[in-house]
């Protein structure tokens, strides 16, 4: 009788799971059927993807071809309060490594709090984005292919508080005081500190940024300028200055960067010098420019153009170059083509080449035995910042 009742419960389940199946298995339903809590509102859950199929480059050769999945970032974000949001966003493209200073794992970019504290002062706290400024920080990573010299060696998510005031409609100013590191002075891979180096009691860094807006929003800026202690006595002074023009077809980004470091924890002078686990450099500093206009060509054909150049300088060197202390300068273009099918869905086809150059001076030449090289990419792929729910 027990199994008798047992199969009678079975059949008559599978009837009614097969019933509501066949009223759901409908095209015109969600694809997340779930309704949004009700202590939750302007609830955004967005998946942002760039894969495609790379051929390397090294020295004018060709070297390899490989499908990447280069970026992979989950974000999401809602309202638990009127005047409280909360934002999350996880990337899947690096190791989950803890901060020895923060104690947050790398992968994670963003997890923050942010409280509106007046109708023109937002307070946040948690894991914040660095406003460093500028359009190529901006952007949304799956939209740059490579990063120019500063931009690509920066540490851009600390864990601070942040405070943004709104002015006007036009002009917004935002000043965050950070930890100036995600690890401690003394965790440098492949490197050791310079002799006499100590590290701050207060690792902090201040950030102030401004980004105004004018003529209907056809011309933007992002200017910010920043200081980050980076041991005693020691620290990195970094500005950032970008320019925005965008119409109907057309947008141009123009940053100029400069950043002076006290230790070179960007490591790309340091990592000049022979030896096992070299001093970091001292006294150095980097100059970027970085320029991109995006072209509407048709309602789904876009043209973009991406140039960038970075120079670097070192004070306590003996240059031998006729009294300057520039040590390599780098240049980059990026031509890419991109396709978007669809009207309401975010998707991109694209076709690109990334170029690098880099050549040094007669002083890393013969001194730090470096040699002019070439690097080049070739990325046919998807980029898709997908809105889920």
């Amino acid at each position: 009788m027990k199994r008798f009742v047992c199969l009678v419960i079975i059949g008559m389940s599978a009837v009614v799971f097969g019933q509501q199946s066949q009223r759901n298995d409908s095209l015109a339903s969600p694809l997340i059927g779930l309704n949004k809590p009700n202590f939750l509102s302007d609830f955004s859950l967005k998946f942002y993807v760039r894969t495609s199929l790379d051929s390397y480059f090294e020295k004018n050769k060709y070297t390899t071809s490989r499908f990447n999945g280069s970026e992979l970032r989950l974000d999401l974000s809602a309202k638990i309060h009127d005047k409280v949001r909360f934002r999350f966003r996880h990337r899947y493209t690096s190791q989950a490594v803890p901060g020895t200073l923060d104690g947050v794992n790398s992968n994670v970019d963003l997890a923050y709090i942010d409280v509106q504290a007046s109708s023109k002062v937002n307070i946040a706290v948690g894991k914040l984005y660095t406003d460093w400024g500028g359009y190529e920080y901006d952007l949304n990573a799956i939209e740059i292919l490579n990063y120019n010299d500063i931009l690509s060696t920066a540490e851009n998510y600390m864990v601070g508080v942040g405070v943004a005031y709104k002015a006007t409609p036009q002009h917004r100013f935002n000043i965050q005081l950070l930890n100036a590191s995600v690890n401690k002075l003394d965790q440098i891979e492949s490197f050791t500190m310079p002799q006499g180096t100590e590290e701050s009691k207060t690792p902090f860094a201040v950030v102030g940024n401004w980004r105004g807006s004018f003529w209907q929003d056809k011309f933007q800026t992002s200017y910010s300028y920043s200081y980050f202690t980076q041991a005693k006595n020691k620290g990195m002074h970094y500005i950032a200055l970008g320019n925005k023009y965008q119409d109907e077809k057309l947008t141009v980004m123009y940053d100029f960067q400069y950043s002076h470091d006290d230790l070179d924890k960007r490591k790309i002078i340091s990592a000049m010098f022979a030896g096992d686990k070299p001093a970091l450099a001292e006294q150095v500093a980097y100059i970027d420019h970085w320029l991109r206009v995006d072209y509407k060509v048709l309602t789904k054909l876009y043209l973009s153009l991406t140039l960038m150049t970075s120079n670097a300088y070192a004070d306590n060197l003996t240059a031998v170059d006729a009294g300057t202390n520039h040590v390599r300068t780098s240049y980059g273009v990026i031509p890419m083509v991109q396709y978007r099918p669809f009207h309401k869905v975010d998707l991109r086809f694209f076709a690109a080449y990334v170029g690098r150059w880099y050549n040094y001076s007669s002083y890393a030449k013969e001194q730090l035995n470096q040699q002019n090289y070439n690097t080049g990419r070739i990325s046919i792929g998807l980029i898709a910042p997908l809105s889920i729910f």
